[in-house]
């Protein structure tokens, strides 16, 4: 595991030192600073920090001043907040303004490591995510996005649904944990082909078939219109839903088999690798599908997922907000100066 780069803020010399210590037997080798203008100083020199932990009560530039300039000029960079029993109102408020955490002093050094561990894991999973976003950027290639199909669950159409949850189950704990976890299932037919899909809603309602003769009435019904909670009451009550034994809705695990009520993707739901991001979004978007059939060479290579596409989304409209409001602070500054002369 890669050492995590740490700084360690306090006007307190002596605590600075101890930690730095003890931190020093563990493999560690934090960069110390004895106030908020020293830590921004040495922040130009050391961007490369991952966590910095922070006393919230210090003489000038306070705690609180301190996170909020580094927030702007280094979002990516994770802060623990120090403070005692008199200023832990300010800790909170330092939670609001984006710091990672908080400790009360003095504070035991394993809950401190636990902490800045978990910390610096959060900071260098965005860093990758920024990364990554940048990569697919440049390339322009949906497959910078996509998860290939092979770390995808997959079944044959000739499982059932028990079968159907063990895949999922099983590719949800091979998964990257730094991603979001699959919520879906790729039907595959003797020649490996992709040829359905299923999600948790197909899944649980093919334990009560009585869902469909509700969808059927509900369409005759409304039609378009949303469903109110009286109509939604009376159908569980009318078809009497989930009354059967746990036993029995086991065994319907074995019985059904998920050719007979998987979902089968239209053309729309299928993307070349080719497509721009634009295209791709057009279609999740448009279609309100939770994810895309990626083809390329002879067929299925991969799935764009709708999680994947709004979380790089997110935090590519995260990193310009931030320009934007350090822009916005550099000419303050830049103006206060030329009226100062």
């Amino acid at each position: 595991m890669t050492t995590s780069a740490i700084m360690l803020v306090d006007d307190e010399v002596s605590f600075v030192e101890a930690i730095s210590k003890r931190m020093g037997k563990r493999g560690m080798e934090p960069v110390s600073a004895f106030s908020g203008e020293e830590c921004l100083e040495l922040l130009k020199s050391n961007e490369h920090i991952d966590v910095i932990i922070l006393d919230v009560k210090m003489p000038g530039m306070g705690g609180i001043e301190t996170l909020k300039i580094v927030k702007q000029k280094y979002p990516l960079i994770e802060v623990i907040m120090l403070t005692g029993h008199a200023t832990m109102e300010t800790a909170i408020e330092g939670i609001k303004m984006g710091a990672y955490d908080y400790l009360m002093k003095p504070c035991e050094m394993d809950e401190l490591l636990h902490k800045v561990n978990s910390a610096a894991k959060k900071k260098q999973t965005h860093e990758k995510k920024v990364h990554d976003w940048a990569r697919f950027m440049e390339s322009g290639s949906l497959k910078e996005l996509m998860v290939p199909i092979d770390e995808y669950a997959t079944v044959s159409e000739n499982a059932n649904v028990f079968e159907a949850i063990s895949a999922l189950e099983e590719a949800q704990n091979s998964f990257n944990p730094e991603r979001y976890r699959h919520r879906a299932i790729l039907v595959l037919d003797e020649e490996k082909r992709v040829v359905g899909k299923l999600n948790q809603h197909d899944i649980i309602q093919a334990l009560e078939p009585q869902y469909k003769k509700s969808k059927e009435r509900s369409e005759r019904v409304l039609g378009h219109f949303g469903f109110g909670q009286t109509f939604i009451e009376s159908v569980s009550s009318h078809y009497s839903m989930w009354d059967n034994p746990l036993q029995d809705i086991y065994k319907k695990t074995f019985e059904q088999n998920v050719k007979s009520f998987m979902h089968v993707p239209t053309e729309a739901e299928y993307i070349e690798d080719s497509a721009s991001m634009n295209d791709a979004i057009h279609r999740l978007i448009i279609g309100k599908h939770q994810s895309l059939l990626v083809t390329g060479g002879s067929g299925v290579v991969g799935v764009l997922r709708l999680t994947d596409v709004f979380e790089l989304l997110h935090l590519r409209l995260k990193a310009l907000h931030l320009a934007a409001k350090i822009g916005e602070k550099s000419d303050g500054e830049k103006t206060s100066l030329e009226e100062g002369g």
